[in-house]
């Protein structure tokens, strides 16, 4: 990709000169030819409107003629689950609707996508004219990377990626912290005090999400801190319904739901228990038992990122943003939450969005006893992401997943429809 400006990306018209400079001689002899500059030079102005200066505090210009071409966006979207009835994809499907408001963009995707069938996917929709691939699923990590440099022609967007390259961005959302949040207000809303967590193995750093949320209780209930992990497939709602059942049947009166499925959080509403989820419309899921919630907010990253690609500027290679960033929210605290409930959540909240909540502060152990975390050590965010054990309050881990022996492949239909619900058009049928 080439480089045309660290600062990046729009350039903003404004006149700045044009017409023509006459020189005359000072004193007999031929007069000299006028002469004509007839370039229109431009302001060089950031995101937010500011104009972007040189080392000197002057403001850098720029002859119209040779701003970047526009790159015309037609972005390809690969789901690993449906585009609707998942929290996660919903939350993409949103973002992808804002990349067609603002951006112009034109968009489509494909759903239920198997990670054998990435290149396919990514085949087809490159077909049909896709200059940018996004893929929705860290599942996905390997086979985009593989893809982007396969097509160097294309660029390439990872939720969960880990490994960049010119035409390859990867971002992730930070959940850690705003589960943390969610884990304090579990705590004061729980009369067994035994906190119930149902996680799906694919939820990208899980296990640094339901540390995050076990570490918020332990910022009330400290030692007493009891939380109970079951694991079941997001997609799989028989496993998801089993989860549940058990961790009522050990008292959970307060269920954090670590996965993408609606099911899950609806799930608990059925079952009359206060659930805290991982999705951006929890009232409209739970409205009489959710207490509040976090999920990525996409927008930050899509937007600028496919912003960078029009432009042709660098794009941020590997981002990772949370509260503080705004790449990560907490949904508001219900109504039908304990007495102070939000005045708690948003002191830690605002802790958080300052950068002072060091989560992961040791001293840390797991369900071992084993020192995770020595006294006055820190984990970085890197370490933070690569978590695969779980906190001490952790007193039980149960497994309800089975293996899915026949999976069902995507017919790789591509989908046009708006993300705003209009009808839909497919290629491919």
């Amino acid at each position: 990709m080439k480089k045309k400006m660290k600062k990046k990306k729009n350039i903003l018209l404004s006149l700045l000169l044009a017409g023509s400079l006459l020189f005359t001689g000072c004193s007999g002899g031929d007069e000299p030819e006028a002469t004509t500059d007839s370039k229109t030079y431009v302001t060089v102005t950031d995101d937010s409107g500011a104009v972007v200066t040189d080392e000197n505090g002057e403001p850098v210009t720029s002859v119209v003629g040779e701003q970047p071409e526009e790159l015309e966006l037609n972005v390809g979207f690969i789901y690993s689950g449906a585009a609707e009835g998942n929290a996660a994809s919903e939350i993409f499907e949103a973002a992808r609707g804002e990349s067609e408001r603002v951006l112009n963009a034109k968009t489509c995707y494909i759903e239920n996508v198997l990670v054998s069938q990435f290149e396919q996917a990514t085949a087809a929709l490159v077909e049909q004219g896709c200059n940018v691939i996004v893929s929705t699923d860290a599942r996905f990590a390997n086979a985009i990377y593989d893809e982007a440099l396969s097509n160097k022609k294309v660029q390439f967007v990872s939720f969960g990626g880990t490994q960049s390259l010119a035409n390859l961005a990867c971002f992730q959302g930070e959940t850690y912290k705003s589960s943390y949040v969610c884990g304090l207000a579990a705590a004061y809303n729980s009369d067994s005090n035994i906190l119930g967590v149902v996680a799906d193995p694919s939820v990208l750093s899980v296990y640094s999400v339901i540390n995050g949320f076990a570490l918020g209780a332990k910022e009330l209930t400290e030692s007493q801190t009891d939380v109970r992990v079951n694991w079941a497939w997001g997609n799989k709602d028989s496993e998801t319904m089993s989860a549940i059942d058990d961790l009522i049947s050990q008292g959970c009166d307060v269920i954090f739901t670590a996965t993408y499925s609606n099911f899950a959080v609806k799930y608990c509403e059925m079952k009359g228990i206060k659930v805290i989820g991982m999705a951006y419309n929890m009232p409209e899921l739970a409205p009489e038992r959710y207490l509040t919630g976090c999920f990525n907010n996409l927008n930050i990253f899509l937007i600028d990122v496919l912003r960078s690609f029009r432009y042709d500027t660098d794009p941020v290679e590997i981002y990772r943003g949370g509260i503080k960033e705004g790449a990560v929210r907490l949904v508001e605290v219900s109504e039908k939450s304990k007495e102070g409930t939000k005045e708690i959540t948003e002191k830690l909240y605002q802790i958080c969005l300052e950068n002072k909540a060091a989560v992961f502060s040791g001293e840390i152990k797991d369900t071992n006893g084993e020192i995770r975390v020595a006294k006055g050590k820190t984990l970085s965010k890197e370490d933070i992401c690569s978590i695969n054990w779980l906190d001490s309050s952790v007193k039980s881990e149960n497994f309800f997943t089975q293996p899915n022996t026949e999976p069902v492949p995507s017919d790789l239909t591509i989908h046009r429809s708006s993300p705003q619900g209009a009808e839909s058009t497919t290629d491919g049928e």
